[in-house]
């Protein structure tokens, strides 16, 4: 199987950092040594453009929101980039600044064939919010070539690779502005012009890094590319390019955050069931919210619903300046077995999304699931733990749900007792003698009574007293 790679380059990464954040085109540049960097197609439509000094754009255009380049937040993006598309190929890139390279001969088939697989991908990339350029080719420095100048290339024949680089422009090769000079001056304004020189004569005058790229492009020379590692932990932060100061900016903003963790979870086949997120304020503490599953999945738009109910209880005690979204624990999830038609896994997920979001509109103290306790004792052999935490089944099959809070003693004729009339004992005794140990001990002999109006009662006989009799259940 040869190898096939494709470049992404994402030429608009300082400003997508900012943008990303809200759901149209802001009207927004990116300054960089007090020059214009990058701008927003709103900007250029008023004839705003990278270069221009910040004043000469104001006068443009003078709603124009201007904003520092952050090179944190855009390494930080690539990293997380690099995280998501591990999904898609087990070779992934970094190239700083605004690049990443990843193998994909080998997805192909997992993908259905190459036109799967860009479907897949572009998919992924929009939903990100991001702006980008591509290129496949048959050796990594070419696909980064090609992508450099437009990039939508997409070839996988070796033969045809001289001629297709051939007819590339001088820069889309890395180099300094000594050496475009320099190719400049000798009339060398394509690849095809260098390729046509004897490689030693073009590495004595122009350095041997211009023949090196050279070679790797062809691939006739080695091109070791360090393969990404992403972290055991998540953290992800995104800057809002206006203040919010509602959850519905918010929640947006969320939206893509939790997208770049699903896509890191989908890579390494994990999950998680708790994240922490961090609502940044410009002149006040950060509101931290806790999101948390009933069990470990890697779904975000779960996240995001339990998410919408926990903002919609918590007001926002500032305008909203940015997100920081934290999962410390990424833990191994398995896909589980389903039937043909799936109903088994939506009921269950159904009762697990509809608990999720219970706790977060009404706190998760005030939703408990039932569970068992290995104890006789009835009125001590169950619990209320946190929902779905609990799998022991009832201890007894002959005891009813309905307890109740202290047992009611009842009269008695001729020794059998009576409660809207005489009870007919049906089955029984069950002889229950515990809790020595704590102080609380029992000693009775629980029977199944039939009333007159035809209900199911348990009663018993409290064994220290004989001829005492107590109702202590229904059954339904």
């Amino acid at each position: 199987m040869s190898l096939l790679w494709q470049a992404l380059r994402f030429p608009e990464l300082p400003l997508d950092v900012f943008r990303r954040g809200c759901d149209d085109e802001p009207l927004m540049a990116v300054v960089d040594a007090q020059r214009l960097l990058t701008v927003s197609r709103t900007a250029a439509a008023d004839g705003v453009s990278p270069g221009m000094r910040p004043a000469q754009a104001r006068s443009l255009s003078p709603d124009l929101q201007l904003v520092q380049r952050r090179p944190d937040l855009e390494q930080d993006s690539l990293r997380r980039l690099a995280d998501g598309l591990l999904q898609f190929s087990g070779w992934v890139s970094r190239q700083p600044p605004f690049e990443l390279v990843l193998e994909i001969g080998g997805s192909q088939r997992l993908f259905g064939g190459m036109a799967g697989l860009q479907q897949q991908l572009n998919r992924h990339l929009q939903q990100l919010g991001l702006h980008w350029q591509s290129a496949v080719a048959p050796t990594a420095a070419a696909a980064c070539l090609f992508c450099r100048v437009g990039g939508d290339t997409l070839f996988t024949e070796r033969e045809a690779l001289a001629a297709r680089l051939a007819a590339l422009p001088i820069h889309a090769m890395e180099l300094t502005p000594a050496q475009t000079r320099a190719l400049s001056g000798l009339g060398l304004l394509t690849l095809g012009d260098c390729l046509r020189l004897p490689a030693a004569e073009l590495g004595r005058r122009l350095g041997d890094t211009l023949s090196e790229q050279l070679q790797r492009a062809l691939g006739e020379r080695p091109d070791p590319r360090p393969n990404h590692r992403p972290r055991p932990v998540f953290h992800g932060e995104l800057a809002l390019p206006a203040a919010a100061h509602d959850s519905a900016a918010v929640l947006f903003a969320l939206q893509r955050l939790l997208r770049d963790l699903q896509a890191l979870l989908t890579g390494l086949q994990a999950g998680v069931q708790r994240v922490r997120l961090r609502l940044l304020h410009e002149d006040h503490a950060a509101t931290p919210l806790l999101l948390g599953l009933q069990g470990l999945s890697r779904d975000g738009e779960r996240l995001l619903v339990v998410a919408r109910e926990r903002l919609q209880r918590t007001p926002l005690k500032a305008p909203v300046t940015g997100l920081i979204l934290e999962a410390r624990h990424l833990l191994p999830l398995t896909a589980s077995p389903t039937d043909l038609l799936r109903h088994g896994q939506t009921a269950r997920m159904s009762w697990q999304q509809l608990t999720e979001r219970l706790g977060a509109r009404l706190g998760e103290a005030a939703i408990s699931g039932l569970g068992t306790v290995a104890d006789h004792r009835p009125e001590r052999a169950w619990h209320m733990p946190a929902p779905a935490s609990d799998r022991q089944q009832t201890a007894s099959p002959h005891r009813p749900l309905w307890l109740l809070p202290e047992p009611q003693q009842l009269a008695c004729r001729n020794g059998l007792p009576e409660h809207h009339g005489q009870l007919q004992l049906c089955q029984g005794p069950e002889r229950i003698e515990s809790g020595w140990w704590d102080g609380q001990d029992i000693s009775r002999d629980y029977y199944q009574a039939r009333a007159a109006d035809g209900s199911r009662l348990w009663v018993f006989q409290d064994r220290r007293q004989p001829g005492r009799w107590f109702l202590h259940g229904y059954f339904g």
